[in-house]
């Protein structure tokens, strides 16, 4: 007596045929990132992280990834795949990373204000802004910092006249916080990050 086919894998939902495709490196990268913020999250233990790990990076086809990946919920960002199958995770890429003419621009716009205060941030936001989001608000933020920073030295200075010269100790500290911030600001830019300064009022290039 001939024995019946075997059954599809219950936790299959894809169909055979789908899961026989062979995966690429990058959905290996993914399904791994997947499983490290389940870690993450609290949802598997260390000794699970590795087995998982494992069972990702050595996947041959979508049934091995979707073995990696059982149990876990779907990534909430999720880029498109070549073929119908376990969602691709990846990071958020609504934003475009910022290349590194963008990073370059973005850091002379915070930098260049140690010399010549809001001036040339101003500018490069209404010259290289035009062509880059990333350039833009990393310049409006620049702008609006530098121009806070003068006018915290003007409500200082009105303090000295009325405090006979006692709020005039303020100055040292008020421009070496300037000038942390400043320098954090440029480096924090100069590595693709979206710098806000704690401590600024914006007016300028609030609408962008």
């Amino acid at each position: 007596m001939s024995q019946p086919p075997p059954s599809p894998r219950r936790d299959n939902p894809l169909g055979p045929t789908a899961q026989a495709l062979r995966v690429s490196d990058e959905e290996r990268e993914q399904a791994v990132q997947m499983v490290q913020n389940a870690y993450a999250e609290g949802r598997i233990d260390h000794a699970e992280l590795d087995h998982r790990v494992g069972e990702a990076l050595n996947a041959r086809d979508r049934s091995d990834l979707s073995g990696a990946l059982r149990g876990l919920p779907p990534a909430p960002q999720r880029t498109a795949t070549r073929s119908a199958g376990v969602p691709a995770p990846g990071p958020d890429t609504s934003r475009p990373a910022p290349s590194g003419s963008e990073r370059l621009w973005a850091l002379a716009a915070h930098w260049s204000g140690i010399f010549t205060l809001f001036l040339v941030p101003a500018l490069i936001a209404m010259t290289k802004g035009r062509t880059s989001e990333f350039v833009r608000t990393q310049a409006w933020e620049a702008t609006n910092f530098h121009l806070t920073f003068i006018g915290a030295n003007i409500a200082v200075g009105m303090a000295t006249a009325f405090t006979f010269g006692l709020a005039g100790l303020l100055f040292v500290p008020l421009a070496m916080v300037w000038l942390v911030l400043t320098g954090m600001g440029g480096l924090s830019a100069a590595v693709g990050n979206r710098w806000r300064y704690p401590w600024n009022v914006r007016v300028l290039g609030s609408g962008h």
